[in-house]
């Protein structure tokens, strides 16, 4: 998929669409290729006025930090979560695994319960911290990941 446009900046009162957009992007690990879909969260995180970092050891497979400055009255409070899936090859789906279709009251696709969902929750949180200029107790630091659903145990 393409870069989604941006420059929505109430996009986070929108978590289901916020989450299509995520489920849009095909993310299976291997070969992974969130770079695109990364990109999009940065874009969005960049425009509502967030800093952000964005390193990779492969350029197809970057991470992305934002941080919301706090009061520095509380320990700091890290939301993370990752972007790549797993693959949907030899499966049936009901409904197509990468088009984040609305159907019976439900989003359906790949990384819809792990972990896109997820992220699209603490993105719309994150964003809509920054949209009404709150100031945490503490700082929040939002981390999007790479490479999670083929980590092997033990390593």
């Amino acid at each position: 998929m393409s870069a989604l446009p941006t420059g929505d900046q109430t996009i986070y009162q929108r978590p289901v669409e916020l989450l299509q957009n995520l489920i849009r992007f095909d993310t299976t690990n291997p070969p992974g290729n969130e770079a695109q879909c990364v990109s999009y969260i940065d874009s969005l995180l960049t425009e509502a006025g967030c800093e952000t970092t964005c390193f990779a050891k492969d350029l197809n497979r970057p991470n992305l930090i934002a941080h919301l400055k706090g009061q520095g009255k509380a320990p700091p409070l890290l939301l993370y979560g990752h972007v790549d899936v797993v693959t949907t090859a030899n499966q049936d789906w009901k409904h197509p695994r990468f088009e984040g279709k609305e159907a019976d009251g439900y989003v359906w696709g790949r990384g819809a319960l792990d972990m896109k969902g997820g992220v699209a929750m603490m993105l719309a949180a994150f964003l809509r911290a920054k949209a009404e200029d709150l100031t945490p107790a503490g700082d929040i630091m939002l981390a999007i990941l790479t490479w999670i659903s083929h980590i092997k145990p033990g390593v």
